[in-house]
């Protein structure tokens, strides 16, 4: 339990700086630790950015890493709090599960999902969840829309092999990007799943570049429904382009 012990003497650490500057000695009389640990913390933690000093030999203060990680958080809190009601609007239009994904560097986080209440057949939530971009739909959607110099360099990575239908070879995925990007969107089926069909179609955030995808997903059987299709695409398309534009204004 050493570990646990360090992580909870660290967040004591930082809890005390979070009420302004101070020394190693300070720090260890406040929080009630010997000096020798409160400094070995704080070399940790300013090696992560957590701490910083603005000098040598100065007092500690809350650094910018911290403030960088508090503020993805915000971040997806609050497009979290922008795509919801896009998302309400996609499932109660398709009857159908409907949700959003972002980038987090190579992969793919699936932050928000509404599904249908009075389907018989849900698919699985995936909420919390993280894939490499390559190996699910909503991430090869984002994938195709990066800018080419980043796309280069994902592909220059090994590609990991989630399931059996993850692409690895770089010509074949390449291809299948192109595909994606010219469609300007992406209908999957298995991939998620046996018996699991997904529309996926990316969406600009505040930064003017694509950040996200839009996908709605259900059973195959009945997804999507006889002569819907085009119906479906033209709902998921419109509102992530009204999501982008919506991030892109403001």
């Amino acid at each position: 339990m050493a570990g646990v012990q360090s992580i909870e003497r660290a967040f004591t650490v930082l809890r005390e700086l979070s009420l302004g500057p101070a020394g190693v000695t300070e720090i260890a009389e406040q929080v009630g630790l010997p000096k020798s640990t409160v400094s070995r913390l704080l070399s940790a933690l300013e090696a992560e950015g957590a701490v910083a000093q603005r000098e040598t030999g100065s007092e500690y203060e809350l650094g910018a890493g911290l403030a960088a990680l508090a503020d993805a958080a915000n971040n997806d809190a609050n497009m979290a709090a922008v795509v919801r009601p896009f998302l309400i609007e996609l499932s109660e239009e398709t009857g159908e599960s409907a949700g959003f994904v972002v980038r987090s560097g190579r992969n793919v986080y699936w932050v928000d999902s509404v599904d249908d209440e009075e389907s018989a057949v849900q698919v699985q939530n995936r909420t919390g969840f993280y894939a490499p971009m390559h190996s699910v739909p909503a991430g090869l959607a984002l994938l195709a829309h990066l800018p080419p110099d980043e796309i280069q360099r994902y592909l220059a990575q090994p590609l990991e092999r989630v399931n059996q239908r993850t692409i690895t070879d770089v010509a074949t995925l390449r291809a299948h990007l192109d595909q994606i990007v010219n469609d300007g969107l992406m209908w999957s089926i298995d991939d998620l799943g046996d018996g699991i069909t997904a529309l996926d179609v990316p969406f600009r955030g505040a930064s003017g570049h694509f950040e996200g995808a839009l996908f709605v997903n259900a059973p195959s059987f009945r997804f999507p429904a006889e002569g819907d299709k085009d119906r479906v695409e033209a709902l998921v398309v419109d509102a992530a382009q009204r999501l982008s534009d919506r991030f892109t204004v403001h």
